[in-house]
């Protein structure tokens, strides 16, 4: 909302770079799903799992979450490890009552095509038709329409889309380089420099916060009498999340922010 009101004082209209990520493999995920469908991590997957959870490190315990992959909603497992989300085993955990099994299934359909996707390919349709589609597009739609700023995104054009699809999977990560044809295009127009950097993702520092001011937050709308009331959410699953968090694994902070939405949502309409 900052960025579409400061473009807003020059512009009517500017172009986002959405849907580059999901058409070209930018995201880590597409890789971690090569990773989890190899013959070999297959077979080790859970002993690995086992390993890294048990690291002081939490990029190595981040890593084994991902390692700990249903065999058969592994695209949203992956999506929802590399987001900072719950996995489908915490999430039934977590709930009191009710079958969440209908809504991971439905977003786990299978595409439906000729031809036979990598693990890759079935990852990246997997962030189109649900990341893109319902989260990253709504965003950027919302805040750039307040501020009147038209948004516009030339990568979802169906010709390109249809380019990408058919696209060889060598051409999109080669030689460890993610995007590779998109930036090859781009460098007759851009500094190799400016295109070469590091990914650095478009968020805020959430985990800091929750750690000093919105702190209050977590105490708020997740403390054992609430919980207990709404009659929903598992506490003792929630007060075994915040401890961790407290101890330092802090890359559960989307977990803790995900309940605390739903909290408020919840006093807000009873």
């Amino acid at each position: 909302m900052l960025v579409s009101k400061m473009a807003k004082k020059h512009v009517t209209v500017c172009l986002s770079g959405d849907g580059g990520d999901e058409l070209f493999m930018g995201y880590g995920s597409y890789n971690w799903a090569k990773r989890i469908n190899h013959p070999i991590y297959n077979k080790l997957r859970k002993p690995i799992s086992k390993i890294l959870s048990n690291s002081a490190n939490n990029k190595f315990k981040r890593a084994g979450l991902v390692f700990d992959s249903p065999s058969k909603n592994w695209k949203s497992h992956v999506f929802s490890q590399e987001q900072y989300y719950f996995s489908e085993n915490e999430i039934k955990k977590l709930l009191l009552k009710g079958d969440n099994d209908g809504l991971i299934n439905h977003i786990n359909q299978p595409i439906i095509c000729p031809r036979t996707f990598s693990p890759s390919e079935k990852q990246s349709f997997f962030d189109l038709k649900n990341y893109l589609i319902d989260n990253l597009l709504v965003k950027v739609d919302r805040a750039s329409m307040f501020s009147s700023l038209e948004a516009r995104v030339p990568l979802l054009d169906h010709n390109i889309i249809e380019f990408a699809i058919n696209l060889n999977e060598n051409l999109k990560i080669k030689n460890g380089s993610q995007k590779h044809l998109l930036k090859e295009l781009t460098y007759d127009y851009i500094p190799k420099k400016i295109m070469n950097r590091p990914k650095w993702g478009f968020s805020i520092p959430l985990e800091k916060w929750l750690k000093s001011d919105l702190n209050y937050l977590i105490e708020k709308y997740l403390n054992k009498d609430l919980i207990i009331e709404q009659g929903i959410l598992n506490y003792d699953e929630i007060k075994i999340l915040k401890l961790r968090f407290e101890k330092g694994e802090t890359y559960l902070y989307n977990r803790l922010w995900s309940i605390i939405v739903l909290n408020k949502f919840i006093l807000k309409f009873n």
